[in-house]
């Protein structure tokens, strides 16, 4: 798993943080800080940063996780964004 770094990826980070703004929406209003959180998935504080501002890719398990942690299915936590549909 490699950063999602340099001019050519920053569409990718753009397009990631929009497909999952809804997940750290939830986790701000519910006031749980991150580094709770990323403790509770089992992962490092920086790594949960990373893949919230796109640095870092968002993998199925980390989905999964997020999923269960809070109660809520894929489906209604990740917005799937066509390249396309997103210009």
């Amino acid at each position: 798993m490699s950063k999602q770094s340099g001019l050519d990826n920053a569409r990718k980070r753009q397009l990631q943080r929009q497909s999952t703004q809804k997940v750290w929406d939830i986790i701000a209003a519910s006031g749980v800080k991150r580094r709770w959180v990323a403790k509770h998935l089992g992962i490092s504080y920086g790594y949960l940063n990373q893949v919230q501002y796109g640095q870092s890719p968002m993998t199925d398990s980390l989905r999964k996780k997020l999923s269960t942690y809070l109660g809520l299915p894929e489906s209604e936590l990740f917005v799937e964004i066509e390249e396309e549909e997103a210009k």
